[in-house]
């Protein structure tokens, strides 16, 4: 496994990581076995806080934390709402510091938020005088200028942003500026939430001026699969890498939905396009996985309790789609829309059907979160 240094933290972190978002929807064995591979591998970058996943990354932690590079995130913009965050976040993952701790950035006024007296940064700042937390973090998934002017406080040590094959806009602008203020770089969806093949998505990426990358990982095949195609010889790309990168561009950028500042909006019918199409963790692995394996998969069951009703309010969404197209017409990078959502409409009832038949809705489980 490669090493980075993470800009000014001076940590040396694994180029892969692991990110927790479809962890959280599994089973707690099935994800302590994950973290627990992925530490075999070489990966010492943990990004946590979705469900339970802190709870899954713990016993890991008693056994290795001076090894492993944590970190986890928060939307709460006022001190009082991090502060409370940051100790619940030490109770679940058994520690009694956090490496980075990211602000969920997605404005510009959410930035303002923070920065305001009593705000989030406050908050974050009073805990690493307290020694809660050693590094100050913000993440964005659209608007990248938001990080950019976060970066310009100099307060952020560290960053979280999209980069891949098909949406490369941090190059331009927020790459460099980081690299002039030293600050941490760290890739999500490196894979475009499983859109782009990991054996060109990966290497393309390890190419790039970045220091970790965290993608979804929802199995153990997975992550063995992230991690062989990373310890290959040499990351530099071949001329016919370099084609069959660029084949994969042009097939996926039309099918990306860039998280913008929401130019496909209003819906007429009020419709979250983006979330429909992008931003959909169940959804998204449902597609990936297909039906057979999405009902085998190790689920954590609170999560299984609540996936029939969740596919059942998607497909309710979907059918007040009229076609109208307006969406299609504001989008900057020429997404079918409607030529999506219309192939959502034939996929849900398959999965729906077979969920009720589990009758999965109407199981006692633990309680869950996301």
């Amino acid at each position: 496994m490669e090493y980075r240094r993470l800009g000014r933290t001076e940590l040396q972190v694994s180029l892969l990581g692991v990110g927790a978002g479809y962890l959280a929807v599994l089973d707690r064995p099935t994800g302590e076995r994950i973290y627990r591979r992925a530490y075999e591998l070489g990966v010492n970058y943990f990004d946590g806080r979705y469900g339970d996943s802190n709870y899954k990354l713990a016993p890991l932690l008693r056994e290795h934390r001076d090894q492993c590079v944590v970190a986890t995130k928060t939307r709460e913009t006022g001190a009082s709402g991090v502060a409370r965050r940051v100790e619940e976040e030490l109770v679940e993952l058994g520690t009694d510091y956090i490496d980075i701790f990211l602000l969920r950035t997605y404005s510009h006024e959410m930035l303002a938020d923070h920065l305001a007296p009593n705000g989030a940064f406050d908050g974050v700042l009073k805990a690493r005088e307290q020694g809660k937390v050693r590094f100050i973090g913000m993440a964005a998934h659209g608007d990248l200028t938001v990080l950019e002017d976060g970066i310009r406080t100099g307060i952020v040590d560290v960053i979280i942003f999209p980069l891949n094959i098909v949406r490369r806009e941090a190059l331009d602008g927020l790459i460099p500026l980081a690299q002039e203020y030293d600050v941490g770089l760290v890739v999500m969806k490196p894979v475009s939430v499983g859109m782009l093949p990991a054996e060109q998505a990966l290497p393309w990426l390890a190419n790039q001026p970045i220091h970790t990358m965290v993608p979804g990982v929802s199995s153990l095949e997975e992550l063995e699969l992230d991690a062989r195609v990373l310890e290959r010889t040499t990351l530099a790309l071949s001329a016919q890498e370099e084609s069959q990168v660029e084949a994969v561009r042009q097939r996926v950028d039309a099918l990306t939905c860039r998280i913008c500042d929401g130019f496909c909006a209003p819906c007429p019918e009020g419709i979250d396009i983006p979330s429909m199409i992008y931003h959909d963790v169940w959804y998204n692995l449902y597609r990936n996985m297909g039906l057979e394996a999405f009902l085998a998969a190790p689920w954590h069951p609170g999560a299984r309790k609540l996936f029939e009703r969740h596919f059942r309010a998607r497909l309710g969404k979907l059918a007040a789609c009229t076609g109208c197209r307006e969406c299609e017409a504001r989008c900057s990078y020429g997404i079918p829309v409607v030529d999506m959502l219309e192939d959502m409409k034939v996929d849900h009832p398959p999965l729906i059907e077979a969920l009720a038949a589990l009758g999965w809705q109407d199981q006692e489980t633990p309680p869950w979160y996301f």
